[in-house]
């Protein structure tokens, strides 16, 4: 499998995750290193504290450890994976806690099959090289779109969330997130395939 090469000889993500997958330690640790900082952010973002953020960090890369070999044989992004996992982990933490903050402990929630359809490295990487086009794309869409959107995404929330936290009805919040959603396909489509996109 090929893999866009790191800077200065640095292994790529991709790389690491393959010795992940024979039980090489100070390749977990070089992830964790690299990618715990953002992932934590997220996390803090999603849980609103920072002890429950720790937790699901550890979480993601014990989880990561233990499907390091079938990410690595789909070709996957380990980034993108990372960030599903933490992501995942987050939401079914979060929607254990009732309203009176007792935590329970989820049972599931974690579907494997995720893994099956990560983008390539290579296909983020050419993300990564337009990061400032997305930006743009991003910024066309109405700002309640974007934060509506945000919050679905980034956040975790349901449409009856955001709904009630804009005071919106549900069936227009559900339509806005389907034209952002629409727009952004179509507008990530055109920053993929050229450099000067007329965005």
């Amino acid at each position: 499998m090929n893999h866009r090469p790191s800077p200065a000889g640095r292994a790529s993500p991709e790389e690491l995750l393959a010795r992940i997958a024979d039980h090489d330690l100070g390749a977990m640790s070089e992830l964790y290193d690299r990618f715990s900082p953002t992932l934590f952010g997220m996390l803090v973002r999603v849980l609103g504290d920072r002890e429950s953020a720790e937790e699901v960090l550890e979480e993601t890369f014990v989880r990561m450890m233990s499907e390091a070999r079938r990410i690595a044989r789909a070709g996957g992004s380990a980034a993108v994976a990372l960030a599903l996992v933490a992501r995942s982990r987050a939401l079914e933490r979060r929607r254990s806690i009732p309203r009176s903050g007792t935590e329970r402990r989820s049972s599931g929630g974690f579907d494997r099959r995720m893994f099956l359809y990560l983008p390539k490295a290579e296909e983020v990487a050419l993300l990564e090289d337009r990061r400032e086009l997305l930006k743009k794309v991003l910024g066309q869409l109405p700002t309640a779109q974007r934060e509506a959107l945000e919050n679905f995404v980034l956040e975790g929330q349901s449409e009856t969330e955001i709904a009630a936290k804009v005071n919106e009805p549900p069936a227009r919040v559900r339509a806005g997130l389907i034209a952002s959603l629409g727009f952004l396909r179509h507008r990530v489509g055109a920053v993929m395939r050229t450099w000067t996109a007329a965005i």
